[in-house]
Order: structure tokens, then sequence, then C-alpha cells
């Protein structure tokens, strides 16, 4: 096997088959590869799901319910592939991701790529999430250029590929406390060992998950202020980038808020996601 792509579940069988069925329709010139389905949690119709025929090997594993982060490093432990790519259940891949993804290491050498993500024209955006992604504080492709190297705190585990003994001798932490980050600890921790990294565009999947306004993303906020004060024990030069930077940010937004003519929803929710954060980093969430 060329690639292995890695999907970590739980609960989703729907955006699972939806999924699963988009690899079927890869343009011919994708490499060979497998489809490794990580269950965190046993999920009979997750299950169901993953184990129909595919017109592609597909192997189902699953731990017990311990995080993305370990479900990740299952299914690398797992691969045949050189190459791991991965993707989540709610993202279904464009017809030639694989293929630019393969390509861009031929390229530009070994590298940690990160694919494009764009919401699933399949269904409808939301304004709150046509405001959080692609140029937003879920995904922000804006601020880098197509093809070029990227700094590490824009790897985003949704659409990520990687050398396969690059992810064996530097995994996922297992220990992060909360669903969040999972993706720039690691990857600070691959900066660190100099392996570049490299935003190719062409490698697009499209992300179904409707998310309706601050509401419905204020945990996953806190969640990453909570993962935060974790990462930074771990990594205390991480203490501006993850904790005083994010605390100033928020503080200096709040006073352009009052200022006559700045007021805009968008300023709520941007207010709403920082001070979440904040808060995540004074008093982490219940598990």
């Amino acid at each position: 096997m060329r690639i292995s792509v890695v999907i970590a579940t739980v609960g989703r069988p729907d955006h699972l088959a939806t999924s699963l069925a988009a690899y079927a329709r890869l343009v011919p010139e994708t490499p060979p590869f497998e489809v490794i389905v990580v269950l965190d949690g046993w999920d009979p119709a997750s299950a169901e799901v993953a184990s129909r025929p595919y017109p592609f090997p597909t192997l189902l594993l699953s731990q017990p319910r311990s995080g993305i982060g370990p479900a990740k490093n299952l299914g690398a432990r797992s691969a045949t592939g050189d190459l791991l790519v991965f993707l989540n259940d709610d993202t279904r891949p464009d017809d030639v991701c694989l293929l630019a993804h393969a390509a861009a290491q031929e390229r530009f050498g070994p590298c940690i790529a990160v694919g494009r993500i764009d919401w699933d024209p399949d269904h409808e955006v939301t304004p709150y999430m046509a405001w959080l992604a692609p140029a937003g504080h879920q995904f922000n492709f804006a601020r880098l250029e197509p093809d070029g190297p990227i700094p590490w705190d824009a790897c985003w585990g949704a659409n990520l590929a990687v050398p396969r003994d690059w992810l064996l001798d530097e995994p996922f932490d297992p220990l992060l406390p909360f669903p969040a980050l999972e993706d720039g600890e690691w990857a600070y921790r691959q900066h660190l060992r100099r392996r570049p990294f490299r935003y190719v565009v062409a490698a697009r999947v499209w992300h179904h998950h409707r998310i309706e306004g601050p509401g419905a993303f204020r945990r996953r906020a806190r969640n990453a202020g909570a993962t935060a004060r974790y990462v930074t024990g771990r990594h205390p030069r991480l203490a501006f980038t993850l904790v005083v930077r994010p605390v100033l940010a928020a503080a200096a937004a709040s006073v352009l808020a009052a200022w006559p003519g700045r007021w805009r929803r968008t300023t709520l929710w941007d207010l709403a996601y920082r001070w979440g954060y904040v808060a995540g980093l004074l008093v982490p969430p219940s598990q």
C-alpha cells in the first residue's frame, strides 16, 4: 500500500457512510490506498458501516474510549502504507485529494502536508460557519501561501498527511485531557525536530458539520483553552503563544468592540470564542 487513510470516529455512522462512499469516486490515477476506521469506543452502527464491502481495502479497529490522539496512533500502528493521511468522519475527499497528497511528497520531499478544508456544498453553510472557516477561528487558510511552507500552528488534523515513520517515532500525545489541540501539540514536537510543513491546496476535503451559532461552539473554545493549559505545562516555551497572547487578544478585542461603529454580529462571535478560550484556561470544563 502507498497510502493509509486513518479515520477516527465515534457515534456518527451517517457521516462515516458518506465519507467512505467518496473514496470509491477517486480518480483512477490515485495510488493504491487502504482506509482504516478506528472506533473510539465500540459503536455497532459505525462498525456495520465500516464493515460493508468497498472497492478498496478497509480495516476496522476499536479501542476503549480514549480520545482522538490514541485512536490516530492505533490506526498508524496498524497501517501498511508509507504515507498516512488523517481525515475525519465528517469530511469526504475530493476526487484528487489522495493523488495530490502523494504528489506533494514527491514534489517537496518528505513533509507534513496540510490539505484544504472547505464546507460541503451539498449542505447549508450557516453564517456562523462561514465566519469560522476557511478564514476564521476554526481553519484560517487565508494566512497560508498555496503550496508554500507553513508554520507548525497551522497544522490541522482534519486533512493531514505525514510519512508513517515520522508519526510512529513522534505519536500524538495520549494524555491530552480534552478533544482539542492534539494536532497542534503534535505539530510543535515535529517542528522541534525540524520537519517541514506544507499547505497542499489541491488536496481538498469537503467538511459537513452544521454549527448554528456561538453557543454550539462554546464547548470547543473552552476545551481548547483547557488543553492549552496542559500543553503549556508540557512545553513551557509555548506559554506566550497559548496563554499570554490569547488573553491579551481577548482583552484588546473587548476594548476595540466598545468603539463607536465597530460593533457587528461577528464582533460578538469573536468575543464569545476568545473569552471561552480564556475561561477554559482558568477553569477547565468537566470531562
